[in-house]
């Protein structure tokens, strides 16, 4: 993940706490608050929109490190086949080279 959509993600994920915090507060605290009481009956509905917010949140760094381990484990079978190659090509090279026998020396 590139620093940018970490700190995306930081920042969404601190906002939805940070409404779901608002709101529980809110509901637990309804009668000191005038203005706010007359919009109780419509609190619920931030409440749902910040704990699906979320759930979104998780349900996405979930999957992004499923992508993660996925391609990494890409990049290794990737990686194990081109190693394989190589010894297949080095191999067939050396067998394509003529073979040069020594003669031993003659004695007397």
């Amino acid at each position: 993940m590139n620093q940018r959509r970490r700190i995306f993600f930081g920042i969404f994920g601190v906002y939805h706490f940070a409404i779901l915090m608002f709101v529980i507060y809110i509901e637990s605290n309804k009668e000191d608050f005038g203005l706010l009481s007359q919009l109780y009956g419509k609190l619920s509905l931030l409440k749902y929109g910040a704990v699906l917010g979320i759930g979104l949140f998780l349900v996405d760094l979930i999957w992004h490190f499923l992508e993660t381990r996925n391609a990494q484990k890409e990049q290794d079978t990737l990686r194990l086949e081109n190693n394989t190659l190589k010894a297949k090509v080095y191999d067939f090279q050396e067998s394509a080279k003529p073979v040069i026998k020594e003669n031993p020396p003659a004695t007397k």
